[in-house]
């Protein structure tokens, strides 16, 4: 445990320099230049002898290998598309197992490499199609109601555990566990991607995973304590604090829309990107790339704004739309939708068109 701690103190230091660099690795076998270029020998010395289960530490970051997995363009993600691996945590794995074969002499072979991942991309799939109603996700059990997730919690606990749980008070364990255990809970139970666990929640009206694990705990611990569970109150509570939330977004978003008005001078931010690398350069370098339009009309309901664009520092003007060729979720139909091909929309000096207005900044500089 010692070494693999070490491992990723070393890994968070001697990759920071290079966080941020422009180039990234279009392929496996560049991954390994770069990284040689980037690591020191301690590094070296402790990937090579530490088992590959535990070359990943889920809550450190790995800054260079993220600031490559992070840019959905960069090359080394457009070769694991092609692949067909997908998964932020499979790619950073097949990184390091890669170079601790080359820091061990041992020779490689990419499809051997992975095989692994693609069988688990598959599976993942598979379980994908039914997660709302399967007993078991990613390996893990997936409780179907209250009652069954303090079964599991009572299986994995200790008594001794259990113990000084039951002898706090139920503020003192919801604060302790939401970033722990309520973390695992909302990971493990699959809270975000949608379990049938979550469609429990869902059926009851509450929404937010936070939510949910936050009734779990609170739940166990008065379950713990022969308390009523009192269900109905708490998901009352959590629906009153939603709603509250939304109102104060709301009033929020409202007050910022209200600065934007018709005829207002507005500056462009670049928010799907840029026409050139010369436009990006030339924004970020030294901010002189800036286009700059008037509003014309306002949406109150959806805060869009309609935009004349009156000056561009490039000719080809600026990306009003890019899909990015990537998975979306279409809130609408509650589904994942993959665009047939990438799509970008750009718009010249004296078009017209419909932004969300905080793709532009005003004049008050908000």
């Amino acid at each position: 445990m010692r070494v693999v701690l070490l491992i990723f103190g070393f890994i968070c230091l001697t990759f920071t320099n290079s966080f941020g660099q422009k180039k990234t690795p279009k392929n496996l076998q560049q991954t390994i230049k770069f990284l040689d270029e980037d690591s020191l020998a301690g590094l070296k010395n402790l990937v090579k002898i530490t088992e590959n289960e535990n070359l990943i530490n889920w809550d450190k970051k790995i800054r260079i290998i993220d600031s490559w997995l992070d840019d959905k363009k960069s090359g080394i993600n457009k070769y694991f598309t092609q692949k067909g691996i997908n998964n932020f945590k499979f790619k950073q794995k097949i990184i390091l197992e890669n170079y601790k074969k080359h820091l061990s002499n041992e020779p490689i072979n990419e499809a051997l490499l992975l095989k692994p991942y693609l069988e688990l991309e598959k599976k993942w799939s598979e379980e994908d199609k039914n997660r709302k109603t399967t007993d078991t996700l990613r390996g893990v059990y997936i409780p179907k109601d209250l009652e069954d997730c303090f079964i599991q919690i009572n299986s994995f606990w200790h008594d001794s555990t259990k113990t000084k749980i039951k002898n706090w008070t139920e503020e003192e364990f919801s604060c302790n566990a939401h970033f722990g255990f309520g973390m695992s809970i909302r990971n493990n139970w699959q809270l975000w991607g949608g379990s049938r666990l979550s469609k429990y929640f869902n059926d009851l009206g509450i929404s937010h995973p936070d939510h949910m694990s936050g009734i779990i705990v609170h739940s166990f611990h008065r379950y713990l304590n022969d308390k009523e569970i009192k269900l109905e109150e708490q998901v009352k509570h959590y629906q009153d604090y939603w709603e509250e939330t939304e109102k104060k977004e709301l009033k929020k978003e409202q007050d910022k829309f209200s600065t934007y008005q018709i005829g207002d001078t507005l500056e462009f931010l670049y928010n799907k990107g840029f026409v050139s690398k010369e436009q990006k350069d030339k924004y970020y370098d030294g901010y002189i790339c800036i286009a700059r339009g008037i509003i014309i009309e306002r949406n109150e309901e959806k805060f869009l704004i309609k935009v004349k664009v009156i000056e561009t520092c490039d000719k080809k003007g600026i990306i009003y739309y890019d899909n990015n060729g990537y998975e979306r979720y279409d809130a609408k139909t509650k589904k994942w939708i993959t665009p047939p091909k990438r799509i970008i929309k750009k718009m010249k000096i004296n078009q017209t068109q419909w932004f969300y207005y905080a793709d532009w900044r005003n004049n008050t500089g908000e």
